[in-house]
């Protein structure tokens, strides 16, 4: 498997497909494969290095699921309550209806399993529709806001986002956005505590996971690789903020459950580990109950009604759990993976995927924006499923 593996990753580096990338295999908590290629600051000439840390964005989300889900277990919160028995600004939402454009009462209660499965009808900004826009202007203003004295929170941020009517009713389409962070929002009212905080109890230290926070300190900024993006077909240094976040060299104001975390894929694998095995980590801490997991990988919106609301080729063959894709037609995605494995991805290429039938967790890390699931990250999936 190593020299399949990096063979194919080589060549894909050699090609310029990306600057430089970590990955790693995991299984039944053993370290399988690692390897590190390339570069993680090229203009600085630094090499990648296993422990080398990355923005994994949208990989915070599956955290937040757990988070969810903890409180779910200890009876402070249901997926099926109103979002508003939590986050009092959520009550009575209103629609931009698509016919007419104009607003309306949202037709249906906004509970928090839509916020879990994406189904909220809060999306990121863009300009397709009056909800995008409305939220691409929150966002600007929050850029403005980031320098002052007077940043947006994440307590505020829940109340101005509960200010713009949804983009559907609640539970009637699929549309990736922002619900995680508004998770986040209820997890830090029902905990009473600052969500950073919270994750650092129930989560980070009880895995023992040092190199994961929504910053990365001064003393470990010579291990924060460089991001880059594709620019007339050359890769170049991408130095931009993006959904809320500042440049992740001191810690922000909005702590975002749905892409403010920077890790390293060994660091990050002690959580995946703990997907992979039922909830309990290496040496024995428990941090969510299989039960609650199985239900966090459950298919939640149905085949042809996920392909319709979304285009993402690299969600072909899955459907959609608690902010995490999960596999269920292993044709038309084209893999050999198991049925149920499950997983996400990171906006600048940070992906990993979990099998707890083989106790399995495959992590292909990049630095490059727009990346996502990456066809390399495709590859590798298949290569190690051949040979486990």
């Amino acid at each position: 498997m190593k020299e399949l593996l990096d063979t194919m990753i080589e060549r894909c580096l050699q090609n310029g497909d990306f600057v430089g990338a970590n990955a790693s295999v995991y299984q039944n908590y053993e370290c399988i494969y690692e390897n590190s290629f390339g570069m993680a600051n090229r203009e600085e000439n630094q090499k990648m290095q296993k422990d080398s840390i990355f923005r994994i964005y949208s990989m915070t989300k599956p955290v937040t699921a757990v988070a969810v889900m903890q409180l779910a277990e200890q009876g402070k919160l249901h997926p099926d309550f109103p979002v508003s028995w939590y986050l009092p600004e959520f009550a009575d939402m209103k629609v931009y209806d698509a016919d007419t454009g104009k607003v309306r009462p949202a037709g249906t209660e906004l509970r928090v399993q839509h916020l879990l499965n994406m189904t909220s009808g809060m999306p990121y900004g863009n300009c397709m529709n009056q909800t995008q826009k409305d939220v691409s202007a929150f966002y600007y203003e929050m850029e403005q806001r980031r320098k002052t004295d007077k940043p947006v929170g994440l307590a505020e941020y829940c109340r101005r986002i509960a200010e713009i009517p949804l983009e559907f009713d609640p539970g009637t389409h699929w549309d990736y956005g922002i619900s995680a962070d508004v998770l986040g929002g209820i997890v830090q009212a029902v905990s009473g505590m600052d969500y950073r905080d919270y994750l650092f109890q129930n989560i980070f230290t009880p895995l023992g996971m040092t190199d994961t926070d929504f910053y990365v300190p001064e003393e470990k900024q010579k291990r924060f690789t460089m991001a880059y993006m594709m620019e007339n077909q050359k890769l170049v240094q991408d130095t931009g903020c993006y959904l809320g976040m500042n440049d992740f060299k001191t810690l922000p104001a909005f702590i975002s459950g749905g892409c403010g975390l920077c890790s390293t894929i060994p660091d990050y694998a002690k959580f995946a580990n703990a997907l992979a095995n039922g909830g309990i980590a290496k040496d024995g801490t428990r941090i969510l109950s299989e039960k609650s997991l199985e239900y966090i990988r459950t298919p939640q919106i149905g085949g042809e009604s996920f392909r319709t609301d979304q285009n993402w080729d690299s969600l072909r063959g899955y459907d959609y759990g608690c902010l995490v894709r999960v596999l269920t037609d292993k044709k038309t995605a084209g893999t050999i993976a198991n049925l149920g494995e499950f997983g996400w991805d990171g906006w600048t290429g940070t992906y990993f995927c979990v099998d707890p039938k083989e106790h399995l967790v495959i992590f292909f890390w990049v630095q490059t924006s727009c990346a996502g699931t990456t066809p390399t990250a495709k590859l590798m999936r298949n290569i190690v499923y051949s040979k486990i």
